[in-house]
């Protein structure tokens, strides 16, 4: 039976459009859906992904395209579907309660909601049936159903506590600070979770973590001395150890979205603008520390998938590039031993498979099933240095050679089947985009990434405004909609600041400085909450029962803590800049607190703290507020290791005067 379209088929997204045709009477986020619902007395069910997520497909075919499913959510429910890189700010709320219900998230994201949008249950992917200790969607919904019909009371009761435990948690008590003592606890924190064999941070699974990275970074720079040194190694060593791992796509460049094991050998296959351009962001960094010719090979890497695989024909850049392809998860990425026999001259294919783990079983392991599926994941599993040596080969000699075989392999891959696009543009993710190619475009002297970035930020501007000035967030299929949020105008401001820095005439700085302006003065309309930080979501939403304000890290910076890098930014390109200056503090002290209790989730604000310590108010250094006594250790720690520092700079130089008299 041919099944008819529900109403996700007039949606632009590309994540909505995979459940156009599914049994599920579908809505869309809107109001239409919420006023059914209470005049039908029934429960909101919200479902949210993203249209590169492997198990969003997954439950998309074994769930939603169900029958016997369809038909007890039609009956129980009215069922709406969101796209969570349309709508972060949607995601960002839902997500947080299911951590509080759960203790942890993912997607795909899974509610049950009053029709006043107030959540009583949370879970990330529901099988169809109850799996062990995993609900099955087909078992939660006439339960639900059972529920509502005969202890309603009792529901909207634990919705009400629930909504207060989210609320409670997403307070903001003012008057904290981030300075130097508080950023070396951070550094001591993400020390204490740091993987010294792997690289990265904590076990299974495994994220690139950009936005810690880049604190480490920062902090080495900003803060000379021992605790710099350990910094800076964590940065590099992680950095190391995802480009050799199977997280990296050794055929394209670029990088999968993380790995299911602590290796980084075995990646879940969704490659996201967003990684690509916060690495990116972290290789030029890294390279400006510490100008190791490694790091201009990873970006040149990154930006090569960038502006082959995401860069559209306009000039913007699409989101992403999906897991599966021809029904399996990976498959465009994953070789079989014969495969790749058959496609390398004879005298190669042998040290190739060696040096990348090649083996007659396959190395791939099912991230649910464990088993072994006869499938390889390229990754370097000994150094070229050695491979070279056990085969009798100059290293020089051997990269060339294995260099040609990944143009052979990646020729040869170019003709399977490919993964599906996400074509969409995102406000926040270009802007990220632009501002990584301009950076890295300028520290390594390549005009043409620099040239890609303008073309970007010059199409945003003509495609993402209205004829009223009001900016929207996505444009796909020649349609700009859905109002933008803070972390798009954060984003872009940050980009369009490092095209400022890039510029190099007068005029292109100005123009780009009057861009960067205008999309400050939205930002400040539509979000800025008076005692300091933006507000995630825009005002008087229906439906929306928190209007939340968070400087939580996702994979890229949170809204907030961007915002004070491209203030910072735009402080240090204007004269007049106390009111840039006072925006930035206020969003530090906003959310200085819940950034000492956690920081590794807030590393970013850290960052930001760091970089604005720099930025001058007129002709006088800024100086942030007093670190306030959160804990007299510390202080003392500082104190003692700044007198050791100085210590330390008497013997070298006493030993330097010695040598000198010697010679």
């Amino acid at each position: 039976m041919e099944t008819r379209e529900n109403r996700l088929a007039g949606e632009k997204s590309p994540y909505l459009l995979q459940h156009a045709r599914n049994p599920i009477d579908w809505y869309p986020w809107g109001q239409e859906a919420f006023e059914r619902a209470r005049a039908e007395d029934k429960p909101v069910f919200l479902s949210i992904g993203y249209a590169s997520c492997h198990w969003c497909h997954v439950m998309e075919r074994e769930c939603f395209s169900d029958e016997e499913v369809a038909g007890l959510l039609n009956d129980t429910c009215v069922s709406i579907k969101v796209d969570r890189e349309e709508r972060p700010d949607l995601d960002a709320l839902f997500m947080e309660v299911c951590r509080v219900q759960n203790g942890s998230g993912g997607w795909p994201l899974n509610l049950f909601l009053t029709p006043d949008g107030e959540p009583f249950f949370a879970a990330t992917f529901l099988p169809k049936r109850t799996m062990g200790k995993m609900p099955g969607l087909a078992d939660v919904t006439p339960r639900v159903k059972w529920l509502w019909l005969l202890q309603k009371e009792d529901v909207l009761r634990g919705a009400k506590d629930l909504v207060k435990t989210v609320a409670a948690r997403s307070a903001c008590p003012l008057g904290g600070q981030l300075g130097t003592t508080q950023a070396r606890a951070a550094t001591k924190e993400m020390k204490s979770s740091f993987d010294s064999v792997w690289g990265g941070f904590g076990f299974a699974p495994k994220f690139p973590c950009a936005p810690r990275l880049l604190f480490l970074l920062e902090f080495a720079r900003a803060n000379p001395g021992p605790d710099s040194h350990d910094a800076r190694a964590m940065a590099a060593f992680t950095l190391r150890r995802m480009w050799t791992g199977g997280i990296h796509d050794h055929l394209g460049g670029g990088y999968a979205r993380y790995a299911t094991d602590e290796r980084w050998i075995v990646p879940h296959f969704e490659k996201m603008l967003c990684d690509q351009a916060m690495l990116l962001w972290t290789a030029t960094a890294a390279y400006e520390d510490d100008p190791d010719d490694f790091y201009r090979r990873f970006a040149e890497d990154v930006t090569g998938c960038v502006l082959r695989d995401f860069a559209s024909p306009e000039g913007y850049f699409w989101s992403s590039w999906d897991a599966d392809s021809g029904g399996d998860e990976g498959r465009f990425y994953l070789w079989t031993e014969e495969e790749v026999r058959e496609a390398l001259p004879q005298g190669d294919a042998g040290v190739f498979c060696a040096t990348y783990a090649i083996l007659p079983g396959g190395n791939f392991t099912h991230e649910m099933t464990k088993r072994q599926m006869g499938y390889n994941v390229l990754y370097e599993a000994i150094p070229i240095m050695e491979a070279a040596r056990r085969y009798g080969l100059r290293s020089r000699d051997l990269e060339k050679r294995l260099e040609n075989d990944r143009q052979i392999l990646l020729e040869a891959r170019s003709k399977r089947p490919k993964p599906s696009v996400d074509d969409k543009a995102l406000m926040d993710w270009n802007g990220l985009t632009i501002g990584a190619l301009a950076r890295a475009g300028r520290v390594f002297d390549k005009k043409e990434w620099l040239l890609a970035a303008e073309r970007a930020a010059l199409f945003l501007e003509k495609a993402l405004v209205d004829p009223k000035g009001a900016w929207r967030r996505r444009y796909c299929a020649k349609e700009a909609a859905i109002p933008a949020l803070p972390g798009d105008y954060a984003a872009l401001i940050w980009g369009v600041m490092q095209l400022h820095e890039s510029a190099a005439t007068d005029k292109q700085k100005r123009d780009w400085l009057r861009y960067a302006e205008g999309l400050a003065a939205k930002l400040e309309e539509n979000f800025r909450d008076e005692p300091g930080g933006f507000f995630l979501s825009p005002a008087g939403e229906a439906n929306v029962f928190l209007r939340r304000k968070a400087a939580l890290d996702d994979a890229a910076p949170s809204a907030n803590a961007m915002a004070v890098e491209a203030y910072a930014a735009l402080a240090r390109a204007v004269s007049d800049n106390k009111k840039y200056l006072d925006t930035a503090k206020a969003i530090l002290s906003c959310f200085a607190r819940a950034a000492v209790m956690s920081p590794a989730e807030h590393a970013s604000l850290f960052t930001a703290a760091l970089k604005l310590r720099n930025v001058k108010e007129g002709r006088a250094a800024v100086e942030l507020p007093a670190e306030k006594e959160f804990d007299q250790e510390p202080e003392k720690d500082l104190r003692d290791a700044r007198s050791r520092e100085r210590e330390q700079r008497r013997t070298r130089d006493r030993e330097r005067r010695s040598r000198g008299r010697t010679s």
